[in-house]
């Protein structure tokens, strides 16, 4: 009889278990079930570190004076481009019907870009961090023997009374600067695209340098890679190499006209093209598998982490 009695008990714990656990996998089916007794993995510290909002470079203020160091209220000195005609290509120019040759090789050298960044030193907590501040672009001219960042509203103020080509030439620098993108920025981190006349192919295409600002957050040092994108259907891109700049690099780029932009002996935003990336100290390789990333145009944040740690990787 107690024999019997365990027996029915057994049974009775068995099936007990038996419903419980199909009970329970009734449950863990249901998603919201799952969510409840499974909390979700932590996120990243870094997922939000990357506004990725795309936005435009800040104007440097006119009246900066800019020669061969970081200019007062930023901390790097990305460029300085001085353009000027290639000394082999000056005869191939066509008589410009206002200025000559002279007047317009001369005109062409007349002004000049800068890129700069701005790296402080975090004051809240006590890491001591240095963060990306800010990216600024700016054109300017020589006024009284000192560059400096101008538009056309300001230079009268600042000493420099334009001429209406030089008028000309700086709304027109300005328009053209203008469409420079900040695709990425973090604060150890950016992607800024920047447009620019390139000529290959015997001709000169509207393309865009890519650069990526690697800020160490130890240090407050900055290197900046750049590279070449294409036209929105990758044509004339190049995305096989980059080249690390120097630190506050002076470019003397010299400048291909494409005599096709130069209607009536007049030169176009597309006249005049650089052949190469800018001044540099190291060219790198950029890996096969990093090379869709780094050409495209919009970016998650686990793409900008990707692109980050990947352009470090090539840093010497």
């Amino acid at each position: 009889m107690r024999v019997k009695r365990i027996a029915i008990w057994l049974l009775i714990a068995a099936a007990t278990v038996g419903f419980l656990g199909a009970m329970a996998i009734q449950l863990l089916r249901q998603p919201d079930v799952v969510e409840t007794l499974v909390p979700p993995p932590e996120e990243p510290t870094w997922l939000n570190d990357y506004d990725l909002s795309v936005t435009v470079p800040e104007l440097i203020t006119p009246g900066t004076v800019v020669e061969n160091a970081p200019p007062v209220g930023w901390s790097h000195l990305i460029i300085k481009s001085l353009p000027r005609v290639k000394a082999s290509e000056i005869e191939r120019l066509p008589p410009n019907p206002f200025v000559g040759r002279d007047g317009l090789v001369r005109q062409v050298s007349w002004m000049f870009t800068v890129f700069t960044a701005d790296v402080v030193k975090d004051v809240q907590g006590e890491s001591g961090r240095y963060r990306l501040r800010a990216i600024g672009l700016g054109l300017g001219a020589n006024v009284h023997g000192r560059d400096m960042v101008l538009t056309v509203d300001s230079a009268e103020r600042l000493g420099l009374k334009l001429d209406p080509i030089q008028a000309i030439t700086l709304t027109t620098g300005y328009r053209v600067q203008q469409q420079a993108r900040i695709v990425v920025f973090g604060p150890t981190f950016a992607v800024v695209d920047t447009p620019v006349t390139f000529h290959c192919g015997q001709r000169n295409h509207a393309l865009r340098f890519r650069y990526g600002l690697l800020v160490n957050a130890r240090t407050g040092a900055l290197e900046v890679l750049a590279w070449r994108l294409g036209l929105e259907n990758g044509q004339y891109a190049d995305l096989t190499r980059a080249v690390l700049l120097h630190p506050n690099t002076i470019d003397e780029a010299e400048l291909v006209p494409d005599l096709n932009e130069f209607p009536l002996g007049i030169p176009n935003e597309r006249a005049f093209g650089v052949e190469d990336l800018p001044p540099h100290r190291r060219e790198v390789t950029i890996p096969e598998s990093l090379r869709e990333l780094a050409g495209q145009t919009r970016f998650t944040p686990e793409q900008a982490y990707r692109l980050e740690n990947a352009l470090r990787q090539l840093l010497p």
